[in-house]
């Protein structure tokens, strides 16, 4: 039986308008899972499969839905159709880096590809720096740093990652004299102001505050501000006031453990140890590896005569930090 010419001629069409690269994603524009942007670029993905520049607009569309998973197969498809192209190896280098579990070396080999093909790219440039910082590969980051920091575009941030350096470099001295720096062209550098505020934490707490309620002027809802000020007035015995603190911390961030953390120890400390053992099991649901709330627990358990659950959560807090301090909160 011979199919007819029109069947034979929309088959051919419909092989020809659904040939997707390979490792492309297969998406229809029915499908209703996904939103109507992604949807509405996959309609024209399946019309025109070799067009590198639709992949890389769906990328964009799942990088800022933060579904970076996905963005990556379709920055991949958009480099392989068209491998010269800077900016998909740029996106592809970025996207690794914003993964939970961030892929370092795939990072390293895209944002390098993009400045082998593009040598002014200044954005690759400042995340590989970002990226040699994160991996504490100074050397390399120095050299980085040294061709973003007059580029006034980049100039503010990449000054906040020299400084960064130096802590981590524990080299006190220099980064509280890069602080300064910072914060004369830069008055209002939010990171800069925070770091000069944890600098003088251990030196000078109103000074240190002083700070903080700054960094709060600048971003009312930072979550790493509220905490710090929290901490401060926990360190000062204003444990009420701490307290409500470390509520709006968690508020803006609910996964701030050590926000939880001190608020199980002011619980402890007035002897609401069910509470404090509340805050304890609500971190460990979180990150099972939190020594101190092991600890926390441990204390709570001791002081209310359960010698057994005491041991047990002392020993937990043991094994994963042994030069904890069991009795220091």
């Amino acid at each position: 039986m011979r199919l007819p010419l029109i069947i034979i001629l929309a088959a051919l069409i419909s092989n020809c308008t659904n040939q997707l690269p390979e490792g492309a994603q297969d998406i229809s524009e029915n499908d209703t899972t996904f939103s109507e942007d992604i949807r509405e670029i996959s309609a024209k993905i399946n019309k025109n499969p070799k067009d590198d520049n639709l992949y890389y607009l769906r990328g964009n569309t799942f990088f800022f839905d933060q579904n970076y998973k996905k963005a990556i197969v379709d920055f991949q498809t958009a480099s392989t159709l068209n491998p010269n192209n800077p900016l998909y190896h740029f996106r592809l280098g970025e996207s690794y880096l914003e993964l939970d579990s961030a892929n370092f070396e795939k990072s390293s080999l895209h944002l390098s590809k993009a400045i082998e093909l593009k040598s002014d790219y200044t954005e690759a440039k400042f995340l590989m720096a970002k990226l040699s910082l994160a991996r504490q590969q100074y050397e390399a980051f120095n050299k980085w740093f040294k061709e973003i920091e007059n580029n006034s575009e980049f100039r503010e941030k990449s000054l906040v990652l020299k400084l960064i350096s130096f802590k981590e470099q524990k080299d006190t001295v220099k980064a509280e004299v890069f602080c300064d720096a910072i914060l004369n062209e830069f008055p209002n550098n939010f990171d800069a102001t925070m770091q000069k505020a944890l600098l003088f934490m251990n030196k000078d707490l109103n000074l240190s505050n002083s700070y903080i309620d700054k960094a709060l002027a600048i971003d009312e809802f930072s979550a790493e501000a509220l905490y710090s000020k929290a901490f401060i007035l926990q360190k000062q015995q204003k444990y009420a006031d701490a307290y409500k603190l470390y509520e709006r911390t968690l508020k803006v961030n609910p996964e701030h453990l050590y926000a939880l953390y001190n608020m199980g120890v002011i619980d402890y400390l007035f002897e609401n140890y069910q509470d404090a053992i509340k805050r304890a099991d609500q971190i460990l649901d979180k990150s099972s590896v939190f020594a101190k709330a092991y600890a926390l627990k441990g204390s709570c358990y001791q002081t209310m005569g359960n010698k057994k659950a005491a041991e047990e959560q002392l020993s937990a807090a043991q094994k994963l930090d042994k030069n904890l301090d069991l009795n220091s909160f």
